[in-house]
């Protein structure tokens, strides 16, 4: 299967500027952060279609999936 994915702020550095990658089907988002070698407690906002999603949850074929670090401000 064929996922879309936007990295944002640190997290880009993980994805060389690709925005589709292959899966095996039944990958989870877990399956997909290692596979880009990024650190689980990196990621602290996950979307998966623009809706907030967490890493046990299934992929499916065309979803898009958003990685964003945890980020400081007020």
């Amino acid at each position: 299967m064929e996922i879309e994915v936007r990295l944002f702020a640190s997290l880009r550095k993980y994805a060389d500027d690709r925005s589709r990658f292959e899966l095996e089907d039944g990958a989870k988002v877990s399956d997909f952060i290692e596979r880009l070698e990024i650190p689980p407690s990196e990621v602290a906002i996950i979307l998966v279609n623009g809706r907030h999603a967490d890493q046990d949850q299934r992929l499916h074929d065309g979803e898009a999936v958003s990685l964003f670090p945890a980020i400081a401000g007020g």
